[in-house]
Parts: structure tokens; sequence; C-alpha cells
């Protein structure tokens, strides 16, 4: 029988892996542009710099980040 906490890691983890991989390509693509966006860039850098720090951080022994993850909204 599967833990319950570690399919709550591996669906946290999924969703993690998701969203870096969306916000890393918008990142790339705004900085491909003719005229990239600076602002924009700096945004999406935090918000890359921040889903890294949760992928860091994640544990299926830390229920309260892990089910927070595995309970939010689908990427």
């Amino acid at each position: 029988m599967s833990d319950p906490k570690w399919a709550a890691y591996d669906v946290a983890r999924s969703r993690l892996l998701i969203q870096i991989c969306d916000v890393n390509n918008a990142l790339h693509l705004e900085e491909a542009k003719a005229t990239p966006d600076t602002a924009k860039i700096v945004a999406l850098e935090n918000e890359l710099d921040a889903l890294n720090d949760q992928s860091d951080m994640l544990s299926a022994d830390d229920i309260e980040l892990t089910s927070k993850i595995a309970s939010g909204p689908c990427p």
C-alpha cells in the first residue's frame, strides 16, 4: 500500500516542476523579444527563484508545504 505522504509529495513535486518549466519558458520568450520588457523579466526571475526555493525545501516529511502545493491550483 502506498504511503499518502509520498503520494502528496509526488503530486507537489510534479506541480512545482511544471510551474518551473512554464516560468522558465516565459522568461526565455521574453528575453528573445526584439525589445524585452525588463520589468517582466525581473518579475519572472523572482517567480522562478521562489519556485526553486520551494522545490529545494520540498520534503515528504513537511506535510504542510507538501499539502499546500499538492492541493493548490493546477498549473
